[in-house]
């Protein structure tokens, strides 16, 4: 089991690594290079991958990247590093300022081995971050979900995009008053663990545990909950190639009525 002083090591080096993506990416989109949309997406997420690569090279521990850009590692063992380099790129690459980056150490292959998160806004550089037992926080500050609500008024980010069927989520479409697709999952779990909205649903079966493994965890220790591929606090493999699908929410009783209204 990670000690608490091991999670603290680990935290400000992803820290490091997510304020270098920023950097990189604030750079390139200040400049756009003449590039097109295609050309920018590719151009950030080379960039912010390899911001990241240099930190945890640089910090002198052996790790293991699980990346969205591709996997590595750094000397023998050590914990997996589970990386969304720029989660929202065609977001970033379009104007939107909806992005972040998204990363999560974790002992195990599996989501319930991390033991500290981060995703930094990379438009704002808020930091949302959580360690093990420790809780969530916001830009240092901690953060807690809102309490129970009726999906007709919960605030809830749905995705659709990527020529999804809606045929699942269409109860939920009629009976939600308040929807968002904000093109970003892990902001969407850092909203909801920051009390900011109430759910988050995506339930495509095409999102990667790449996107979520830091949301998940920091909405975990700030007191949420979550339902992956239909399993109540499911766990996933920490692989590019994982998907899953998922709920999630506030609190139990939210989560609870929200399944009632997908299939």
């Amino acid at each position: 089991m990670t000690s608490s002083d091991e999670a603290k090591g680990w935290t400000p080096i992803l820290l490091e690594a997510a304020e270098k993506v920023r950097s990189r990416v604030r750079q390139i989109l200040l400049s756009r290079l003449g590039l097109d949309v295609t050309g920018l997406k590719k151009l950030l997420d080379s960039s912010a991958q390899e911001a990241i690569s240099e930190t945890l090279r640089g910090a002198g521990s052996p790790a293991r990247i699980v990346s969205e850009e591709g996997d590595y590692s750094i000397g023998e063992g050590g914990p997996y590093i589970v990386v969304d380099p720029v989660d929202g790129t065609t977001n970033a690459a379009r104007g939107i300022p909806i992005a972040v980056t998204s990363l999560a150490a974790s002992e195990t292959r599996c989501l319930t081995g991390v033991f500290t998160g981060v995703v930094m806004d990379l438009h704002t550089g808020e930091a949302f971050m959580a360690e093990r037992g420790r809780g969530a926080w916001r830009d240092g500050k901690r953060v807690k979900p809102a309490g129970a609500i009726a999906v007709m008024e919960a605030l809830v980010s749905i995705d659709v995009s990527k020529g999804a069927s809606i045929e699942p989520v269409t109860d939920l479409i009629r009976e939600a008053r308040h929807l968002r697709q904000l093109g970003s999952s892990a902001l969407s779990l850092c909203l909801v663990a920051s009390g900011v909205i109430d759910a988050h649903v995506d339930i495509r079966g095409s999102l990667r545990a790449t996107d979520v493994a830091a949301g998940l965890f920091i909405l975990k220790e700030a007191g949420g909950m979550y339902s992956i591929d239909g399993e109540i606090d499911g766990d996933l493999e920490l692989a590019r190639e994982t998907t899953l699908r998922l709920v999630a929410a506030s609190c139990p009783e939210t989560l609870e009525a929200l399944l009632k209204h997908v299939t």
